[in-house]
């Protein structure tokens, strides 16, 4: 393996960035599947419109996720599988750090504070969840 040149340090570090905020690890995490529609987005993570598509575009600047034109709306997903690879990485390693400090601290129960989940799945009006939520409809395509 041969050593990183400045350029890749910068994209590197670009990337880094782009990954940086809790919101666009929770993003990359819904887009996993088969992407994601802005709309499923701010139901899920329990975000503002104008939030999610804020975050978007930083990840979008940074070339980690696509935005594809569904009619009127826009289907976001992944550029590149290795995102979540280092997505991944990044929830296990933190995991793993918070593992040994609960054993440092003997705490007995790994749930601490900051785990503010306000998931919603069941109320998403997306083009996906809506075609779900009636079996025997099928999409426009």
């Amino acid at each position: 393996m041969s050593s990183p040149n400045d350029a890749s340090i910068q994209d590197a570090a670009r990337i880094a960035r782009a990954i940086s905020h809790p919101v666009r690890l929770q993003i990359l995490n819904e887009l996993r599947e088969d992407g994601a529609y802005v709309m499923h987005l701010t139901t899920v993570l329990g975000r503002p419109q104008a939030n999610i598509s804020q975050h978007l575009m930083v990840l979008r600047e940074a070339g980690l996720v696509r935005a594809i034109r569904d009619g009127m709306t826009v289907l976001y997903e992944v550029t590149d599988p290795q995102v979540l690879t280092v997505v991944d990485q990044l929830i296990a390693l933190a995991r793993q750090r918070a593992g040994r400090r609960e054993l440092a601290s003997g705490e007995a129960d790994g749930e601490q504070g900051g785990g503010r989940r306000r998931r919603r799945r069941g109320k998403c009006r997306c083009p996906r969840c809506s075609q779900k939520a009636r079996p025997g409809r099928h999409g426009r395509g």
